[in-house]
């Protein structure tokens, strides 16, 4: 193996985190939550433009991660 193939390899190895280096409290992880939870929503509006029956998956896509985290807040 040549040394560009064995750095290629080094790079497309995924990095373990630690639980312990994740330091977010509830507020910023509810914050994060919502964030993705707008993308996604963001994500559905976009693709309805190109291709409604993708953006419809999409949408179930935001309505089950919304139902989930409202679930997990309760």
């Amino acid at each position: 193996m040549s040394i560009d193939s064995t750095m290629l390899y080094e790079r497309s190895r995924p990095s373990v985190a630690r639980r312990e280096d994740i330091g977010l409290t509830p507020s910023e992880a509810c914050r994060l939550i919502a964030i993705c939870i707008d993308l996604i929503d963001l994500t559905a509006k976009v693709t309805g433009k190109i291709d409604p029956a993708v953006a419809s998956i999409v949408g179930y896509a935001r309505d089950e991660a919304l139902a989930q985290a409202l679930e997990t807040g309760s």
